[in-house]
C-alpha cells in the first residue's frame, strides 16, 4: 500500500483558494477565508527598548521592533505585532522590507497617538528609505503616529500586495504619506486606507499609479500639506492618481493646503490630480470631498469613467481653480465652488453639471479649450430642468 505524499501547507492554501475562485467567491471573501486557513494569530508584544526576556509573550518580555519585524520576515504563521505605548527610534532601522514566501496575515499595531515611530528624516533631505517597504500582501498597518520618515509605504515595482489595510495613523513631516508609484506593473489591489490624518509632507499624501494597481479604497483622511514651505516639492498634491491606475474609491476626504515649489513660471498644487499621459485612470469615485487652499486646483481630472458626487472646491484666496475637466465626458452631481476664481474649468471636456447647490452654476463654467481639438460641451440640470448642451466658442 503505497502512503500518500504529504502536501505542504502553501500547497493547500493554493488549492482552496483556486477552489473558492472557480466557485466565483469575491477577492474579499478570499482574503477573509485565507486569513482562517492559516494558523491562529500570534500575538507579540513590542516595546521601544524590549523588556524581560524579549520574547513578545507579555509587555513585560516584549521583543524591540527590529525583533518583531525579523520574526515577521522569517516567520510562516499570522502574527499580530502589538507595539505599546512610548518613542521609537526607527532612524537606524533603514527600510523594513516586508517580504516572506508566505503570505500569512501581519498586523502591525499601535496602542494609539502614544505609539510614535520616529525617524531621522528632515524635509529638504534626500528621501532615500521608506520606513515600511511592501513586498507582500495580507498585511495591516493600524493605530500609531509616525514622523520624521521618508514615506510610511513604499510599494517596489516587484511587489505584488494585496489585501492591505491601513488604518487610524497619523502621519507627520515626512516626504511622501503612502505610494505604490509610476512603473509599477505588478498586482497591487484590494487596498483599505482610513481614518489617516497626513500633514506636513514635501510631495505627495497618496500617490496611486500603475495598471495593475486596482480596488483602492480611500476613507476619512485628513490630507493637509501646510501651505508655502521652502522645501516643497515642485509637482505636489493631497491624492495623485497615475498610470490607468483603475477601481479608485475616494469617500469622506479633506484635502487642504498644497502649494508647490515657487521655481517654475507656473506654480502647481493640487488637491486631487488624475492624470492621463501614461494611461488614463478609470473608474474613479469621488465622494464627499471637500479641497480647501490648493494653489493650482482643487479637483484637476483627465480620467475615464469617473464618479463625481457631492465635491466642494474652496480657492480660499489661493486656487487659480477650482474643477479643471481635461478630454473626457464627465458627470458632476451636487457639486460646488466657492471663494474667488473658483470656477468649473472645461479643457475641451464634456459636463454635466447635476443639481449644484449653486443657482448660479452656469456663470461659474469656463471655458479653456485648446482650439485644435474639439470644443467643450456643457449643459446644467437642476430638479431634471435642463439648460441644454451649450457648446465653447
Amino acid at each position: 500500500m503505497t502512503t500518500p505524499k504529504r502536501r505542504s501547507r502553501a500547497f493547500i492554501i493554493a488549492r482552496v483558494m483556486q477552489i473558492l475562485m472557480m466557485l466565483g467567491v469575491t477577492a474579499v471573501a478570499q482574503l477573509s477565508m485565507r486569513a482562517h486557513v492559516f494558523a491562529a494569530e500570534r500575538d507579540v508584544y513590542v516595546s521601544p527598548e524590549g523588556a524581560g526576556s524579549r520574547n513578545g509573550h507579555a509587555p513585560t518580555d516584549a521583543m524591540t521592533l527590529q525583533q518583531g519585524l525579523q520574526l515577521a520576515r522569517t516567520g510562516s504563521n499570522a502574527i499580530r505585532l502589538l507595539l505599546t505605548a512610548g518613542k521609537y527610534d526607527v532612524s537606524a532601522l533603514g527600510s523594513a522590507h516586508l517580504q516572506t514566501q508566505a503570505d500569512s496575515p501581519l498586523t502591525i499595531e499601535g496602542a494609539g497617538l502614544t505609539t510614535v515611530l520616529v525617524g531621522g528624516y528632515r524635509p529638504g533631505a534626500s528621501p532615500d528609505s521608506s520606513l515600511f517597504v511592501l513586498w507582500r500582501g495580507n498585511v495591516t498597518f493600524r493605530n500609531f503616529m509616525v514622523r520624521n520618515v521618508a514615506r510610511l509605504i513604499a510599494v517596489p515595482n516587484g511587489g505584488t500586495p494585496e489585501g492591505v489595510v491601513v488604518s487610524d495613523i497619523a502621519i507627520r513631516d515626512v516626504y511622501d504619506g503612502i505610494v505604490i508609484d509610476r512603473g509599477k506593473e505588478l498586482l497591487a489591489r484590494d487596498w483599505r486606507i482610513e481614518n489617516l490624518d497626513i500633514s506636513g509632507y514635501v510631495r505627495v499624501g497618496i500617490r496611486l499609479a500603475g495598471p495593475r494597481t486596482q480596488r483602492i479604497a480611500i476613507h476619512g483622511a485628513v490630507i493637509d500639506g501646510g501651505g508655502v514651505r521652502a522645501d516643497n516639492n515642485c509637482y505636489k498634491a493631497g491624492i495623485q492618481l497615475y498610470e490607468a491606475v483603475s477601481d479608485v474609491t475616494i469617500e469622506d476626504v479633506s484635502i487642504a493646503n498644497n502649494i508647490a515649489c515657487a521655481g517654475p513660471p507656473y506654480q502647481q498644487g493640487d488637491g486631487i490630480e488624475a492624470d492621463d499621459k501614461q494611461g488614463a485612470p478609470q473608474r474613479i469615485a469621488l465622494r464627499r470631498v471637500v479641497s480647501t487652499g490648493n494653489r493650482d486646483g482643487a479637483f484637476d481630472l483627465k480620467a475615464k469613467d469617473m464618479t463625481l458626487e457631492d465635491l466642494f472646491a474652496d480657492s480660499a484666496g489661493v486656487s487659480r481653480s477650482g474643477f479643471r475637466f481635461w478630454g473626457y465626458p464627465y458627470i458632476c452631481i451636487r457639486c460646488r465652488v466657492a471663494g474667488d476664481k473658483s470656477d468649473f474649468q472645461l479643457n475641451n471636456a464634456k459636463l454635466l453639471l447635476r443639481d449644484p447647490p449653486q443657482a448660479d452654476a452656469l456663470a461659474h463654467i469656463r471655458c479653456n479649450d485648446r482650439k485644435e481639438l474639439p470644443s467643450s460641451v456643457y449643459q446644467v440640470e437642476i430638479a431634471g430642468n435642463s439648460s441644454g448642451e451649450l457648446v465653447c466658442r
